[in-house]
């Protein structure tokens, strides 16, 4: 048993200018902070987390999220997408809401 029944790991990695593309640059900070700030308030009524993560390793995608206990990859890239993860993906399981934000394995 998991502390957490979802823990959202938000990749907030920033490459050295010249580098290849990082999360961090790519607005992953602002998802953070409405990730958080929306996630305290949505009323969802199990234990969960959403923290900033160092390199996921997968910046061309970003900004890159995971998500335990399922190992779920998300492209979360506007205020829209945080209130889809919110309402169809930690309150509702939905994943006929959410699957368009998962990213696809190759």
């Amino acid at each position: 048993m998991s502390f957490y029944e979802k823990h959202i790991f938000v990749c907030e990695n920033e490459r050295a200018p010249g580098e290849r593309v990082s999360c961090g640059r790519q607005g992953s900070s602002e998802i953070l902070k409405l990730l958080k700030q929306k996630a305290a308030k949505a009323g969802i009524e199990y234990k969960f987390r959403v923290q900033r993560a160092g390199c996921l390793d997968r910046c061309e995608l970003g900004p890159i999220q995971v998500s335990y206990p399922e190992g779920l990859w998300f492209q979360i890239k506007s205020e829209a997408d945080v209130e889809i993860v919110l309402e169809h993906y930690l309150k509702q399981n939905n994943p006929e809401k959410y699957k368009h934000l998962l990213v696809k394995e190759e």
